[in-house]
């Protein structure tokens, strides 16, 4: 399959020049694998620099024995923009999105904004308003209340109490462990937020705001100031199938959600369905892989559907007794080209299946409906990645820098799949939407 990637750094600010694009070729056969790969929880602080869009909830906000708890401490989109205003805006020169301030309002409606940090780019850019979210500064900090500041001396963050509401806007922070340095200091909102919530204070079917972090072709990931974003899976936004994440939630987008489950890694999922929670399909991975190291790729087991995705069909699996969650990708339910899943599948079907690969690291197991490798069930293996099917060994040599003439089979909304032939072999490979071609 061929892929195109647009490598991002982790960097502050807008990059110098465009982006370059890069090939690299991979196959079909790994999609099934990359799809389930892609649904791992990413981990990671719900805060960017200093500012409050991204600090995190109060704790101790919950009510109602827990169940709710309010995002107070973060900021969302507002209507207008004015000189001084805190923003996340994109770059022209790279569609990147970076944290800086409006410095001047144009007379056709754009503004110019200066970047906190050009990284050796340059330091303002002209943006349209449509590229930009403001920065909501949260400013209702109490006398007492745990927060994480700034510490004015050295720039970096530590914990502390609020002790003082002062006449500038600023608070007094009495910081927990001074170190040999002064109990507390005047600290201006921005570089201030309340703790992020512990990972072990969040509970199945809590209630939350959050805030749309970003938004891939699976699902999207949520700040709700817990200590990393969790998982809304695509299949967990709306209680119809969505085709197209991007019809019903957009970066920076305020929702209400719900923990759906929780991982013993300390990586958590969310719904936006009230009272849907991580069972049967949703858990894959969590199950204990061993038995299924060692079975032939070509020997068929029982299976029941347990969830349909735009990219293929969740499936639990028993063999001598154990069970556990595995992924069969649209490309493996059976030969030739499905163009929708639900006209091959249905949630609850009881289906034949084949164990392709197990990663017992991840947690993940790829399935096929699809006929046998031929092997003569050699090769059972154990925790690596996907055995290709026969038909795709005629590409696995071929240089990432040549050329293929393809077809373009299909249309999705995240890319295009495309027909390329080696020799007498012919298979479907995506071009995804980012790698159609240079700029947005």
């Amino acid at each position: 399959m061929a892929v195109l990637s647009r490598p991002q750094g982790g960097h502050a600010g807008p990059r110098t020049g465009t982006a370059r694009t890069a090939l690299a070729l991979a196959f079909i056969g790994g999609a099934a694998y990359f799809a389930a790969e892609s649904l791992s929880f990413a981990s990671g602080l719900a805060c960017h620099g200093g500012y409050a869009v991204l600090s995190a909830s109060q704790s101790a906000g919950q009510s109602d024995g827990g169940s709710w708890v309010p995002r107070a401490s973060r900021g969302g989109e507002a209507a207008g923009f004015a000189v001084d205003d805190v923003v996340n805006a994109i770059c022209p020169d790279d569609d990147v999105r970076y944290p800086g301030i409006v410095s001047k309002v144009n007379k056709d409606g754009s503004f110019v904004v200066k970047w906190d940090d050009p990284d050796g780019g340059p330091e303002t850019h002209e943006v349209q308003a449509d590229a930009m979210q403001k920065v909501v500064i949260y400013k209702d900090y109490k006398v007492g209340e745990a927060v994480q500041a700034v510490f004015p001396d050295d720039g970096n963050m530590y914990g502390g109490t609020v002790s003082k509401i002062n006449k500038d806007g600023t608070f007094q922070v009495k910081w927990d462990d001074p170190d040999g340095g002064p109990e507390d200091s005047p600290v201006v909102p921005k570089d201030m937020k309340y703790p992020p919530i512990p990972f072990d204070k969040l509970e199945v079917g809590q209630k939350f705001a959050g805030k749309i972090h970003s938004v891939l072709d699976f699902g999207a990931f949520v700040d709700i100031g817990a200590e990393g974003d969790g998982l809304l899976h695509i299949s967990r936004i709306s209680k119809e199938r969505v085709e197209n994440i991007h019809d019903f939630v957009q970066e920076g987008q305020e929702i209400e959600c719900w923990i759906s489950g929780k991982r013993d890694d300390g990586k958590f999922g969310v719904t936006m369905v009230e009272g849907l929670k991580e069972s049967g399909g949703a858990r894959r991975g969590w199950a204990d892989l061993t038995p299924f190291l060692d079975l032939s790729p070509d020997n068929w087991h029982p299976g029941l559907v347990t969830g349909i995705a735009p990219f293929g069909a969740f499936v639990t699996v028993t063999v001598n007794g154990a069970s556990a969650d595995g992924l069969v990708h649209v490309s493996q339910i059976k030969d030739g080209f499905v163009n929708d899943i639900a006209d091959e599948l249905s949630e609850g079907q009881e289906v034949q299946v084949r164990v392709v690969s197990v990663d017992m690291d991840k947690g993940k197991m790829s399935l096929s409906m699809k006929g046998g490798f031929g092997d003569g069930g050699g090769g059972g293996g154990g925790g690596g990645g996907m055995r290709a099917p026969s038909e795709l060994f005629a590409f696995q040599d071929i240089d990432s820098s040549t050329w293929l003439t393809g077809k373009v089979a299909r249309i999705v909304s995240f890319g295009a799949f495309v027909s390329v032939t080696s020799g007498d072999a012919t298979a479907d490979g995506l071009v995804h939407i980012t790698q159609i071609k240079d700029g947005f």
